[in-house]
């Protein structure tokens, strides 16, 4: 058998590969992820209440080790807004207080209190907060513009 022969007639083709449409299908999905993607942002910028607006007011210290974060949504619903945003609804403010305090009790606690709460709701989170023994407690507000 000669194979050799059988080969001499043909010209060997080489195998390419076009980067042009690759590119542009890499740039595509990069477009994609880039607009579908929610800009990162803190914990406590995501908790979703319409702050209200006051002239004077500290800025939040990203770096305080531990805090609390307290939410008192426009029907008056109480939520903790975890680190990893998550939302846990708090049926007993005071009992939920109680054993936060039991176990962290150097903790700081934040109240986001939405503007169309009602004022009573967001006073008695924080009356309970005083009671069962924070020393640091604040309310958000959003800065006057």
């Amino acid at each position: 058998m000669n194979f050799r022969s059988a080969r001499k007639g043909r010209r060997r083709v080489e195998a390419t590969l076009e980067l042009t449409p690759l590119i542009d299908v890499i740039f595509l999905l990069l477009i994609f992820f880039v607009m579908t993607t929610a800009p990162q942002s803190s914990p406590l910028e995501r908790i979703g209440v319409d702050l209200p607006e006051a002239a004077s007011g500290a800025t939040l210290d990203e770096a305080e080790a531990e805090r609390v974060v307290l939410r008192v949504s426009a029907t008056g619903a109480v939520f903790e807004e975890r680190d990893d945003g998550e939302r846990v609804a708090v049926d007993a403010p005071l009992s939920f207080l109680q054993q936060v305090h039991s176990e962290r009790p150097a903790a700081t606690v934040w109240l986001f209190g939405d503007e169309e709460a009602a004022h009573g709701a967001v006073i008695r989170l924080l009356d309970a907060a005083r009671e069962v023994g924070f020393k640091k407690v604040h309310m958000a507000v959003r800065p006057a513009e």
